[in-house]
């Protein structure tokens, strides 16, 4: 259950992802912290590597959250997502972590910008269930480093 002003914090970063080029957003309970209108992980990354404590306990908006997006939830410690799109496998991650969640539609998974396949990132962390494990993965892979993962 969320509370009234999670709840108020949550639909404004709804409100700010639906309306203009922003595509991450991070909130605490009474305003804006942070955002972003990079694509993919680079957001979240971002936000993590220059101020890890701003992330704890905030309430994050994010355009698209599959399996990376949902294990850098876990990691970074936030108490709530909206998502403009989620994946199923996103919404399992987050519930089990009592991370609460909110989305305007699911897909059961996430696909490259192209449509052509999954999107790789999240492939390659499948059978990833530590997030600090996770977060290293995807910073290396993020990094230009995707010998490790082919």
């Amino acid at each position: 259950m969320m509370d009234e002003v999670t709840y108020k914090a949550v639909n404004r970063a709804r409100v700010s992802l639906t309306h203009g080029e922003k595509t991450f957003v991070v909130f605490s309970e009474t305003k804006l912290l942070h955002y972003s209108g990079k694509h993919r992980v680079e957001p979240f990354l971002d936000a993590i590597e220059n101020n890890p404590s701003m992330l704890e306990g905030a309430i994050i908006g994010d355009r698209i959250v599959g399996r990376a997006a949902a294990l850098l939830c876990v990691y970074s410690k936030v108490k709530a997502v909206f998502a403009i799109s989620i994946s199923d496998e996103a919404i399992g991650i987050l519930d089990k972590h009592n991370i609460l969640a909110t989305w305007q539609d699911t897909v059961p998974y996430i696909v490259e910008k192209d449509l052509s396949s999954r999107y790789r990132l999240d492939v390659h962390l499948k059978d990833i269930e530590d997030p600090k494990q996770a977060f290293i993965m995807i910073k290396k892979y993020e990094a230009g480093r995707h010998e490790e993962f082919e």
